[in-house]
């Protein structure tokens, strides 16, 4: 196993081409492995796209859902994290946030939660799969006419807010909001 860190390990592959990572607490437990899974015929990439491809069919919103289809189409590489949460306090969460947003700022691509859904290249949420009874307000984005991401922030504990976000409507905006953009 290679080491690129204290925290981090080479599970399967080399430095350049890894296949598999795992990733460490401060006391050599195992957190999260991170699997890089290359989409060719047959492969376990091309499953796990179908099986993406199958999971979004009736979920909505609608434009959201076929923006997606057409992206998957360009999906040549597939990162997996398989975290272990019954290992984990809160300094181990901010390290898998870290390397997330390490991927995340250095790769390009779509973002697929289980029990949540898809957030597109931006961070903004855009297909909802979300658990029961989420709270709270996530960046969000729907696709107007002309192909756009409109982003704002949805309430995810307002009934209203998230049936217009899955009906692909944008909340109207107050005056403040639409003068500053914020």
């Amino acid at each position: 196993m290679e080491v690129l860190s204290d925290r981090i390990k080479i599970a399967a592959g080399t430095k350049q081409l890894w296949m598999r990572i795992d990733i460490f607490n401060s006391t050599s437990t195992v957190l999260a492995t991170l699997d890089r899974d290359i989409v060719s015929h047959e492969s376990v990439g091309e499953t796990t796209l179908t099986e993406l491809r199958s999971m979004i069919w009736s979920k909505y919103p609608v434009r959201a859902r076929q923006w997606l289809q057409n992206y998957f189409n360009t999906v040549h590489i597939i990162y997996t994290f398989n975290i272990f949460p019954d290992r984990m306090n809160k300094d181990d969460w901010v390290l898998l946030g870290g390397v997330q947003n390490i991927l995340k700022n250095s790769l390009r691509g779509v973002t697929q939660v289980d029990k949540e859904g898809f957030y597109n290249e931006s961070g903004d949420y855009i297909l909802y799969q979300m658990y029961d009874n989420a709270i709270g307000s996530i960046p969000s984005a729907v696709l107007n006419d002309k192909g756009e991401w409109i982003s704002y922030s949805l309430k995810l504990d307002d009934v209203n807010a998230i049936e217009m976000f899955r009906n692909g409507i944008v909340p109207k905006q107050g005056f403040f909001k639409r003068l500053f953009r914020f």
